[in-house]
């Protein structure tokens, strides 16, 4: 008898967390739906008709692997005016040697070392920093060496910024994912991040909330010097973020938009470097608060980790026997989650470039383990004073 009430006990605790987890789905979905106008394609455009210059900044630390191509992208853009500063921020590799071959004397491209820190910066907003210091007026764009560009990447960003009436405009790339678990992961962690800085909030002149992705960043140049450009987030390991707030607040306009069939990335390789990779990143999404991180943890666990496998048991229940009413109730909101899940995914993956399919959905439960796990590593790090790592830097 102390058994039976034991279960039921869990039972009515599973339910209270699927019914919540259920409704936080609803948000979501809508939010997803809310964005769904806002993220489609942008136009192709090769030739911007602005006058403008443009200078792509892209920081460099230990790059040697995928800097030439970056180079190559960049040379190829159809955009009019177009300089090139390539930052090495103090590589341990041939990252200088590779771009300066890869440059083949264009004289629109220029290569510098970030040099010594300052005390109180970190390494990438010190050498986004270095490289745009000395830009023209017109716009810059910040990018990273992974990235691969279209030709008309940056004229198409171009016109979708003035189309917009934008400040300052991050695209959304194609996320390219070689391994099993890159592709059962990295759309679940794109899309906890566009859940919860949706582009419709980014959009709105109510709310604090922007976001500008690192990979491809086109911003103003007079805007960028307005709010102290990368100094004004000189200690952020999340320097995008915290670059879009700085520009929202002060009044200028930020956008996101769907450039999946211009930009794509493979920004992690494999299991080890998305966890090492997204560790350092998963606290400072709470803004290193503790309370954020245990919610955060037991929100994905709720959505993405119980609903699957709650379902399955109670299916091979019901093999036995007849389900209760409490077992009925636990496969309605279980249910309501798993096709919020899918639904989900359909209306964000495209934005990302993905395709949904069968085993991504099934693998779910797996993909928000990692990222409760990667949330809670990375609020440890900072909580026990370890800090994190990235390339061999120690960040604190």
């Amino acid at each position: 008898m102390g058994a039976r009430r034991g279960g039921r006990a869990w039972q009515a605790s599973f339910l209270v967390l699927g019914a919540l987890a259920a409704a936080a789905w609803t948000i979501v979905a809508a939010s997803a739906f809310a964005d769904r106008r806002l993220l489609r394609p942008i136009r192709v455009v090769r030739e911007d008709g602005s006058e403008k210059p443009v200078t792509a900044v892209v920081p460099a630390r230990d790059e040697e692997r995928t800097i030439a191509r970056w180079v190559e992208d960049a040379r190829r853009q159809t955009v009019r005016r177009l300089r090139v500063v390539i930052v090495d921020d103090d590589s341990r590799d041939r990252t200088s040697a590779v771009a300066r071959q890869a440059a083949a004397k264009d004289r629109r491209v220029a290569m510098t070392r970030a040099g010594s820190m300052p005390v109180g910066w970190i390494g990438k907003p010190w050498a986004a920093h270095v490289g745009a210091r000395d830009a023209p007026s017109g716009w810059l764009l910040f990018s990273d060496a992974d990235v691969r560009m279209e030709p008309a990447a940056v004229s198409s960003a171009l016109a979708a910024a003035r189309r917009m009436g934008a400040d300052a405009l991050s695209l959304t790339t194609t996320l390219v994912c070689d391994s099993f678990w890159e592709r059962q992961i990295m759309p679940v962690v794109a899309g906890i991040i566009f859940s919860a800085i949706p582009a419709w909030a980014i959009r709105s002149s109510r709310l604090p909330t922007a976001l500008l992705a690192g990979g491809f960043m086109l911003v103003r140049t007079d805007a960028y010097r307005t709010v102290g450009g990368h100094a004004s987030v000189r200690s952020s390991i999340a320097e995008d973020r915290d670059l879009a707030e700085q520009l929202k607040a002060f009044g200028y306009r930020v956008r996101l938009a769907n450039g999946s069939a211009l930009v794509r990335v493979r920004m992690y390789r494999g299991l080890r470097e998305m966890w090492v990779g997204w560790r350092k990143n998963f606290y400072e999404g709470v803004r290193r608060s503790p309370a954020g991180a245990l919610l955060s943890v037991a929100g994905l666990l709720a959505m993405l980790v119980l609903p699957l496998p709650t379902l399955v048991v109670l299916g091979l229940k019901r093999l036995a026997r007849p389900p209760d009413r409490l077992e009925k109730m636990l496969v309605t909101v279980n249910g309501a989650s798993m096709l919020a899940t899918v639904l989900v995914r359909l209306l964000r993956d495209p934005a990302i470039g993905v395709r949904t399919d069968a085993i991504s959905i099934a693998c779910t439960p797996l993909a928000g383990l990692f990222a409760a796990s990667v949330m809670a590593a990375s609020a440890w790090r900072v909580i026990s004073g370890r800090g994190q790592e990235w390339k061999g830097r120690l960040i604190r």
